[in-house]
């Protein structure tokens, strides 16, 4: 016995632990030993006292008594009827459950096998962030010099004036290609290339009303000409890139479908699983209930007669252990 259960300020306690997995009755005794052990360590006696004998007894054949139950039987008994009722239908439940757990494996299974034969998307094509860079910046050397000339030419700070001309042909290039490249509806998809031609023509135009000798005409025709290549050129990038695309989302399309049924399957067997465990847990109860109630079911007489011993026995031990006190001290005086 531990020091604890013995050592108590109060004698009744830990007589009776409902929360015992020993069982009741092994409970009861062992409770009841450690209320005589404790009464008699309390009073220090060395031989019993009558008194107290008695009283133990009597809370003895009472801790019996209300040990004692009737056997489980649902045709005596309203309340065992009630537990019977309650029983069968947990039991009911829980083949329903286990047959609901037994087809979520299986449907697990089936997702799992499907998941594996799927073909992974993988990531997303996305253009090359080198190539586009190399268009952005073909696309704004070309315009620069006609931006110079046709806003900045007045600006008092020839740096400050390609400063904002390289700006602005940056920022008009980025748009061209990011249009182009962004572009995803099939039937407009041509807005984009008629625009960034027309933005090279344009940008021709303005070169070819302020050439001056042929040179001049050559270099914005040949400006121009790049302008109009590089728009071509993106153009066929960003086609192949929406092709790629489009087949990457009907792989995407089947892998998510796969992904998101294996995980409903995934769902569905956790919910079963846990539906099983709970009714196995209320089956348990009842069925620990009823052992509960066969084991207390002994008769009173002998009962009471456990009862009243392991008590006598415990007081009997507190009596001897203040016997071995007394002589200790004894013998060092």
């Amino acid at each position: 016995m531990s020091d604890a259960s013995v050592s108590s300020a109060y004698p009744l306690d830990n007589v009776l632990g409902a929360d015992s997995d020993r069982g009741t009755v092994l409970e009861m005794q062992t409770g009841l030993f450690a209320l005589g052990y404790n009464r008699a360590k309390g009073s220090g006696t060395a031989e019993p006292i009558a008194d107290d004998l008695l009283t133990l007894e009597d809370h003895a054949r009472a801790m019996a008594r209300h040990t004692y139950r009737d056997a489980f039987d649902p045709a005596l008994h309203p309340q065992d009827a009630m537990h019977k009722r309650e029983y069968d239908r947990d039991m009911a439940a829980r083949v329903e459950a286990e047959n609901g757990e037994a087809h979520a494996v299986a449907n697990l299974r089936d997702a799992e096998t499907k998941l594996a034969k799927t073909p992974r998307a993988g990531a997303k094509p996305m253009a090359n962030r080198w190539l586009l860079a190399g268009f952005v910046s073909t696309i704004a050397i070309t315009c620069a010099p006609t931006i110079h000339d046709v806003l900045f030419h007045n600006l008092g700070d020839d740096g400050l004036a390609w400063f904002f001309s390289l700006l602005c042909a940056g920022l008009l290039a980025i748009m061209v290609t990011l249009a182009i490249i962004s572009g995803r509806r099939t039937s407009l998809t041509w807005i984009g290339v008629a625009a960034g031609i027309a933005l090279g023509i344009g940008l021709g135009a303005l070169r070819l009303s302020s050439a001056d000798g042929a040179a001049e005409v050559l270099l914005a025709v040949g400006f121009t000409i790049v302008e109009v290549a590089a728009v071509l050129l993106l153009e066929w990038l960003a086609s192949g890139l929406r092709n790629s695309e489009h087949r990457w989302e009907q792989f995407k399309v089947v892998e998510d479908e796969a992904v998101n049924a294996h995980a409903a399957a995934q769902t569905d067997l956790s919910r079963w699983e846990a539906r099983v465990k709970d009714l196995d847990a209320k089956v348990n109860r009842r069925i620990a209930m009823v052992e509960d109630r066969h084991n207390r079911n002994i008769h009173l007489p002998e009962l009471e007669a456990v009862a009243v011993k392991a008590v006598r026995d415990g007081y009997s031990a507190g009596i001897a252990e203040n016997l071995g006190r007394l002589r200790a001290v004894g013998r060092r005086v």
